[in-house]
């Protein structure tokens, strides 16, 4: 198989702009005076003007559609750095019926390290709402949400009504609050009636994340996972199609998660997805998922791997800095910790592999099957179609589960095995010296 990027590759691609995005001060919650947008911008299409000409304004003010697309643009041309140090306040409800969409901040795909382009304020929703955003895309994209590309905070807001499509096989990091998350979310609900649909890392609050997601919620959702996959040379090897959707996130490589609740609808598409879970489809190299839960469908006519009711794959590496070098991560817990989530799960998936009521599985990454440890879980549900499923997890090696109570049925009878009993490993493309861990496993 071709490989192409691997989603912690994409989901890490500008980590090293994070130090940088904080130097700048990229989390700000000083407030020492305030401008509106329409102070300064003099049209809907005019960018914000420099903060030269405001030199004492750490606050922007926002109260319409037409200031908040003024906003995104002046973000996305690079022209105020972001708003580095500044705080971004809703002071109303907003309504995008409408509008032509540009998401708020962007990433600059011919310069990597050219971070002025993306959001590193702080963006506070002051507990309003943007309803009504719309995004159709047929061209490659990468961080598409209201935020596209975030390096900042991102709190105490409601988004309602959203629908985003990116059709493109290479679009990823889609999301329907944040695309790509470098930052922080918290205090985010996403409300109402919602569509995001992409290739690879769609979400519903965030797309991709890297970092801090808590206290956020989601009804009323479905996740559309675009693509075709082919392993029909009998290796699953992770890829950038077809590929990891969740309501909350669609993909996390590192970070933390609390306190989080989903509910909504997981629609896969194409041929073989990987990585669909209630909660996310991954949460790999991410020390602790706590406090969260999930009333989700999820449905793969076509097959798949990697599939869960809370993630379909997660875990960390048991030397903390295998990433470090190459992906900008590390992580501190070993196995990464599942504590106190709670799932009611339906899923119809004809011939899947590596499928658990909670987790699907770990990920074979350099040299090793990530693990993960469960401790006080519930999951409740009925698994339909899939190959050797387990009522906890689809497949757990190296991994503890302390507790969970499992009650799930697979075509409509009790499934009383709690792991799964594949030996076929879902494997990262990220692997090193080019190994082939295919030839020491036998196929399930």
């Amino acid at each position: 198989m071709r490989k192409l990027f691997a989603v912690s590759s994409v989901l890490t691609l500008c980590l090293a702009l994070c130090a940088c995005g904080n130097a700048e001060g990229n989390v700000n919650n000083s407030s020492q005076s305030s401008v509106s947008v329409t102070d300064a911008a003099e049209t809907d299409t005019a960018p914000v003007t420099s903060s030269a000409d405001t030199p004492d304004s750490d606050t922007i003010e926002i109260s319409d559609a037409q200031e908040l697309v003024s906003f995104a643009k002046s973000v996305t041309d690079g022209s105020m750095n972001g708003f580095a140090g500044k705080t971004v306040l809703l002071t109303a409800d907003i309504d995008c019926s409408g509008v032509e969409w540009t998401p708020i901040g962007t990433m600059d795909l011919d310069d990597m390290n050219n971070y002025s382009c993306m959001f590193q304020g702080v963006f506070d929703g002051q507990g309003h709402t943007i309803s009504n955003v719309s995004f159709d895309s047929d061209y490659p994209v990468c961080g598409v949400g209201i935020i596209g590309m975030n390096l900042g905070e991102v709190k105490n807001l409601t988004a309602e009504n959203i629908s985003i499509h990116c059709t493109d096989t290479y679009s990823m990091a889609v999301g329907g609050v944040v695309g790509y998350n470098m930052g922080e979310i918290h205090d985010v609900t996403l409300t109402g009636k919602n569509e995001i649909a992409a290739v690879n890392a769609i979400g519903g609050i965030t797309g991709g994340s890297t970092n801090h997601v808590h206290d956020c919620s989601v009804d009323g959702t479905t996740i559309r996972v675009l693509g075709d996959n082919d392993f029909s040379d009998g290796r699953i090897i992770q890829c950038d199609i077809a590929e990891c959707g969740g309501l909350i996130i669609g993909g996390s490589f590192s970070g933390t998660m609390e306190n989080c609740s989903a509910k909504g609808k997981i629609i896969a598409e194409g041929n073989e997805p990987v990585g669909l879970g209630g909660i996310a489809g991954c949460l790999e190299m991410m020390d602790s998922v706590i406090n969260c839960s999930a009333d989700v469908e999820i449905s793969s006519p076509m097959g798949g791997h990697a599939v869960g009711g809370l993630c379909g794959y997660s875990g960390t590496h048991s030397v903390g800095d295998i990433a470090l070098a190459t992906e900008g991560v590390q992580s501190s817990e070993y196995p990464g910790i599942i504590k106190n989530c709670d799932v009611k799960v339906k899923m119809n998936v004809p011939g899947a592999t590596h499928v658990g009521g909670l987790i699907g599985t770990g990920l074979f990454y350099y040299g090793e099957e990530t693990a993960f440890r469960i401790v006080d879980c519930s999951v409740n549900g009925e698994i339909i179609g899939a190959v050797t499923p387990g009522a906890v997890a689809g497949r757990a090696e190296n991994s503890i589960i302390d507790s969970c109570d499992a009650s799930v049925t697979l075509d409509g009878n009790p499934l009383n095995d709690t792991i799964g009993k594949t030996d076929k490993m879902y494997e990262s493309a990220d692997q090193d010296g080019g190994e082939d861990p295919a030839e020491d496993k036998p196929a399930a």
